[in-house]
């Protein structure tokens, strides 16, 4: 698919599968989900590319953040959204998660699912999960910001189903808080899972924080469900378009 360089905006061409346009530190998108486990424990400066967010990052000022044009983008590319499940996978083996492979299942002719395939993804405990949760089973941990982001990111980007599928995942692991993870970090959790796409799970109050493109999805796959407008493709297209916060922080990563 063509871009224009100048137009295309920066988190598109990074993940566009056919450009991988390099971070400013040189990184591909591939070369990032080539690191070691070591690196990504690590390395602070990549969730940030991997799973952006509509809000600036206080640790990571000049990242690229999601805005109109990104948002329609990745709503309307399946290739994107595609790289996109690549990262998820390769942070779900950082964790000790797996998402396994479920048979691909014909698309419903009024099916408005984000996903591009299973409308209801599982994410269940893998093979390395016992040595890889030493790494953030536990009450503090920056992988618990680190995870508020992915849910949240997961959500606004188009892979609502994978999001709910991370969600529950956590919720297992959680276990009512008898793993030793704090209330706290379930509670961004669950903020980044389940509150309206234009709050993110630091905002105490509704302002909005300007991501009327948000607002303006949302209200379009209200309008729809009520069967008052187009709820379905014109939202998924983005016509008419235009935290992590857990642990012992709030805010985003």
């Amino acid at each position: 698919m063509p871009t224009n360089p100048s137009t295309t905006p920066t988190l598109v061409r990074f993940y566009d599968p056919t450009i991988q346009a390099p971070d400013p530190s040189g990184r591909t998108v591939s070369s990032i989900l080539a690191l070691p486990d070591t690196d990504l424990e690590h390395h602070h400066d990549y969730i940030q590319l991997l799973f952006p967010l509509p809000e600036p990052s206080p640790y990571h000022p000049t990242a690229p953040v999601i805005d109109r044009a990104t948002f329609a983008a990745f709503r309307s590319r399946p290739d994107l959204r595609s790289q996109l499940l690549h990262s998820l996978t390769r942070m779900l083996h950082f964790y000790g998660l797996d998402l396994p492979a479920r048979p691909r299942r014909p698309p419903a002719p009024d099916d408005d699912d984000d996903d591009d395939d299973d409308p209801r993804p599982e994410i269940v405990r893998g093979a390395n999960f016992a040595r890889a949760s030493r790494n953030w089973v536990r009450r503090f941990d920056h992988n618990h910001l680190r995870i508020t982001r992915i849910v949240r990111s997961l959500r606004v980007l188009g892979l609502e189903g994978h999001a709910a599928a991370l969600f529950r995942a956590l919720g297992a692991v959680y276990d009512g808080g008898r793993a030793g993870i704090g209330a706290k970090s379930m509670m961004f959790w669950t903020r980044a899972a389940e509150r309206p796409l234009h709050l993110a799970p630091e905002d105490e109050r509704d302002e909005g924080r300007g991501k009327d493109f948000l607002y303006e999805y949302e209200a379009s796959r209200r309008a729809g469900a009520n069967g008052d407008g187009d709820g379905g493709d014109g939202a998924r297209e983005g016509k008419g378009l235009g935290g992590e916060g857990a642990g012992e922080k709030d805010g985003a990563a």
